[in-house]
């Protein structure tokens, strides 16, 4: 029987600390066997403010995703954001040496070298440097240009990084369980490879994750990786202007947004009012309907208009981009599709609104960024045993050459 492989995600969030088992078939086919999650404490809008109770948070969440498992866990891929993470683009320019004119793996090499060496300040970190489409002398686009004719080749790269500080926080909470890393990487990054498939990417797809604490974006054109980031505003920033302008209690709050709003709801003059009784920790409320749509119309609306103004200019009006994927917990909002529609112009794809009380895993929104995290250590173990096996192939030629 083929030996299958396992995976561990963990997202320390603003909210929740996730952390996710997944087991791999020979076939690639990927099943959880394992979650375990805790409420947050310490961490504010993505990130962490106090190390010792984030830490206490990723061991509990350890502890319960290796007794749902029963797999002993010692390493995982983490997934981080706040707003100090950003991307920017750089373009690699290379021409062929006189007297070349078929690209060589040597010169894709070097064309890439050239695309990820963009200067950061000495106080940030790359986080990833993503490799996109290369160009045949300025005019023909293609995703491996290896054995192509061509003077000049150039290549899109996209580089997100962070305030290394900032970081480095996150690593010491789950070194500190103790667990070993295997990569970090940048949340809305970890969410697209559970949204999005090759084609999605062509064809002009934005991915906008809306958690508790922060809202992060990435958006890909043509199949290139061209605009990254995160903006500090999220679910939690709803519940916190209806506690402030209502005057009640947080958790009321919270449950008002999620019961009884809707984003894209009539706000003009109406006289309905929604009730709702109190309990031991709560008590009797009513509050106008049109003015609980207005306040959780207005904070989303604004959290879209801070995304839309991080992208190239242009995105929609060129449409360059024709999807928008909402995930995230507070995209099971009411009304938030049809208003993401009014803003972006373009196809809205909302999770279903069942996907929060479904048993599966991978169709609850909440967990997009966790199981993408699974996605990528796929993608990394696939790099790695075709790098081993042309690695391998080589020795035993040179072996071959060597009896010679």
């Amino acid at each position: 029987m083929a030996k299958t492989r396992i995976h561990v995600g963990l997202e320390i969030g603003t909210q929740s600390t996730r952390m996710i088992v997944g087991e791999v078939a020979a076939n690639d086919s990927m099943t959880i066997i394992g979650i375990g999650e805790v409420p947050s404490e310490g961490v504010v809008r993505g990130e962490i403010h106090d190390s010792a109770k984030v830490s206490q948070c990723v061991y509990d969440a350890w502890c319960k995703a290796q007794d749902h498992s029963d797999v002993d866990i010692v390493s995982v891929y983490l997934a981080v954001t706040g707003k100090h993470i950003y991307g920017e683009n750089n373009n690699g320019t290379f021409r062929l040496p006189k007297g070349e004119t078929v690209v060589s793996r040597a010169h894709m090499n070097e064309v890439c070298k050239i695309a990820k060496d963009l200067p950061i300040a000495i106080d940030r970190g790359y986080l990833h440097r993503v490799i996109g489409n290369y160009t045949l002398d300025g005019q023909v686009k293609h995703s491996s240009p290896e054995n192509e004719l061509a003077e000049t080749l150039d290549v899109h790269c996209h580089i997100i990084h962070g305030t290394e500080n900032l970081i480095n926080k996150a690593n010491r909470c789950v070194k500190d369980v103790p667990l070993s890393l295997n990569d970090v990487v940048f949340s809305p990054l970890a969410a697209s490879l559970t949204l999005l498939k090759r084609e999605d990417k062509m064809a002009g797809s934005l991915v906008i994750d809306i958690g508790a604490g922060t809202t992060d974006f990435v958006l890909y054109v043509d199949g290139d990786l061209v605009a990254s980031g995160c903006v500090p505003l999220g679910g939690d920033h709803i519940s916190n202007d209806i506690h402030l302008l209502f005057d009640v209690p947080l958790a009321q709050a919270e449950l008002l947004k999620k019961t009884e709003g809707d984003a894209n709801g009539f706000i003009g003059k109406s006289n309905e009012v929604v009730r709702m009784s109190g309990d031991g920790r709560m008590r009797d409320i009513a509050v106008n309907r049109a003015e609980l749509n207005r306040i959780i119309r207005d904070r989303i609306e604004e959290i879209f208009n801070l995304v839309r103004k991080s992208l190239p200019e242009g995105t929609f009006e060129k449409r360059q981009c024709r999807t928008v994927y909402l995930c995230g917990g507070s995209s099971l909002m009411r009304g938030i599709g049809e208003l993401a529609k009014q803003i972006f112009g373009v196809n809205i794809i909302l999770p279903s609104s069942e996907a929060e009380k479904s048993s599966v895993y991978f169709d609850n929104p909440r967990y997009t960024t966790v199981i993408g995290l699974l996605r990528y250590a796929q993608i990394v173990h696939d790099e790695n045993e075709t790098s081993r096996k042309e690695t391998s192939i080589f020795r035993k030629i040179l072996g071959i050459f060597g009896k010679n």
